[in-house]
């Protein structure tokens, strides 16, 4: 068509993916040292003896994946497990969240139903 217009739409995401990754004790520091160095890798939370929570973030699934696969080939590391995966398109992760007043209102009855009665 002489006349058609192309259209593309800016659709870009983010994808937000959060892993439990259990490594040999004594390969734990190196292994924390080289995920420390991976964009958009974040260690939240260890138990001290080789399993670590991490968060993944990147801009596709492909991208997550890939750091995933990155992890795995770490020497020491004996599994990488995905709990979770969501993906948000980038504009609704910029946008500012308000309470609601029903949630506001709901918590000032509950600490008022708790508060001692004077008699």
């Amino acid at each position: 068509m002489k006349n058609a217009v192309s259209i593309q739409m800016k659709n870009e995401e983010e994808h937000i993916v959060s892993v439990v990754i259990h490594v040999r004790p004594d390969n734990l520091p190196t292994v924390i040292l080289a995920m420390d160095g991976i964009e958009g890798v974040e260690r939240v939370a260890n138990d001290g003896l080789g399993k670590e929570v991490v968060l993944i973030s990147a801009p596709t699934a492909k991208k997550v994946m890939q750091r995933i696969e990155e992890i795995q080939a770490y020497k020491g590391v004996l599994n990488v497990a995905m709990i979770a995966h969501h993906a948000e398109t980038t504009d609704a992760l910029d946008e500012e969240i308000e309470l609601s007043s029903l949630i506001m209102n709901q918590g000032e009855s509950s600490t008022e139903s708790t508060a001692p009665q004077e008699s």
